[in-house]
């Protein structure tokens, strides 16, 4: 059985180390992800607040600084430690998890870094995104082509669930 704590926390160290926060800074959609990058702020911001009134702040630094499996494991187990010994951090990481979560927006690419050299057909291509709101949707990105490309038809669809 998986520990909820645990995942909240893998969550919250996955995210809080620098690579995470470059990865949303892309700018793909960027109002949404604008406010995953304040959501994760917020949670970054919680759990330096609670290491630091325990003394324990140098975890964070340190993961931040050199994000190895290591330093990111002590990090977490730190933070499962936390969560486990007060109830209104563990919730509040919680919250702030979910609304990271629900605020990250979906990205769907199709046929991106593409080289063609010679001919491609492509025919009916069709994108669905159902349920998450807040897709972006792209088709052809970064193509490269030395030779003759046709594309059929294409459709992208968002359905609100």
């Amino acid at each position: 059985m998986i520990d909820p704590i645990s995942v909240i926390a893998g969550v919250v160290t996955t995210v809080i180390l620098p690579k995470a926060l470059e990865k949303v800074g892309e700018k793909i959609g960027e109002t949404a992800w604008d406010k995953s990058a304040e959501a994760i702020q917020s949670v970054r911001e919680t759990v330096q607040a609670k290491l630091q009134t325990t003394g324990t702040a140098g975890l964070l630094t340190r993961a931040e600084v050199n994000p190895t499996e290591a330093n990111t494991q002590v990090l977490q187990a730190e933070i499962v430690t936390h969560m486990q010994e007060d109830q209104d951090f563990a919730t509040k990481l919680q919250e702030l998890v979910q609304q990271m979560q629900s605020e990250s927006p979906t990205v769907q690419v199709i046929l991106e870094e593409l080289r063609v050299r010679g001919k491609l057909e492509i025919g009916h291509v069709k994108q669905v995104n159902e349920g998450q709101s807040k897709a972006q949707q792209t088709f052809g990105k970064n193509w490269q082509v030395g030779g003759d490309v046709k594309v059929g038809d294409v459709t992208q669809e968002n359905r609100s669930v």
